[in-house]
């Protein structure tokens, strides 16, 4: 897919996380974040504290994503 080019459906959000401190934090918010129906492809970054998220708007929302980052044990902010 090119950069400029939106997939129909497709968006991207932005959470801030509070809590992780170590690269197995990176990957369990991420696991929790794939798993999820409708979302296809998690990059959570340590230093930023913030995951970035491309996801199908008709199956998934970003309280839904909220949801699973606090549910893996972190804060959203």
């Amino acid at each position: 897919m090119l950069g400029w080019l939106k997939e129909a459906g497709m968006a991207t959000t932005t959470l801030k996380i509070q809590g992780m401190t170590c690269n197995h934090c990176v990957m369990r918010v991420a696991k929790a974040l794939k798993a999820l129906p409708g979302v296809q492809d998690a990059k959570v970054d340590l230093a930023k504290a913030e995951a970035v998220m491309t996801y199908d708007e008709a199956k998934a929302t970003k309280e839904t994503m909220a949801a699973a980052v606090v549910d893996a044990g972190y804060k959203v902010v």
